[in-house]
């Protein structure tokens, strides 16, 4: 059973079946089942005291993945900071729901196996989040 839960953010986008099913097409594009996906959206105080927490990181981030997978099956918790997603779509000229469809595939990608530590690996990963927007895009302009 595949079970995908998005917490904290009410934007009927990411309720919208379509953010669900382009997950999952990814992760199975890449050989992976979605056991259990969690994204919690929280606020700053939150996200710092994770990254102090569990990564002794004392500074803001704008994602933190829980990787906890088993071979293939894929099972994590991803928290998002709402106000750095937001800050990041002024910063970056984007609009928050593509920011937010971003953070969505960054996570997702990391528990694919993909990093971003170096140039390549960033180029590789920015590359992934593109496509995953636009596949989103496209199918919710559809259904307008």
């Amino acid at each position: 059973m595949q079970k995908i839960k998005f917490i904290g953010y009410s934007n009927d986008l990411i309720l919208n079946k379509i953010i669900e099913e382009t997950i999952v097409s990814f992760a199975n594009k890449h050989g992976f089942k979605i056991e259990k996906l969690e994204y919690n959206f929280v606020d700053l105080k939150a996200m710092r005291s994770l990254n102090v927490d569990y990564l002794n990181h004392d500074n803001h981030t704008d994602i933190l993945t829980f990787d906890y997978s088993e071979g293939k099956n894929l099972i994590a918790e991803v928290y998002i900071s709402l106000p750095m997603m937001r800050e990041n779509s002024k910063k970056h000229n984007q609009s928050v729901d593509n920011e937010c469809f971003r953070l969505i595939s960054h996570g997702l990608f990391h528990c694919l196996g993909y990093k971003d530590k170096t140039p390549d690996e960033k180029a590789a990963m920015r590359k992934m989040e593109e496509e995953f927007i636009f596949a989103v895009s496209r199918e919710t302009n559809q259904d307008v």
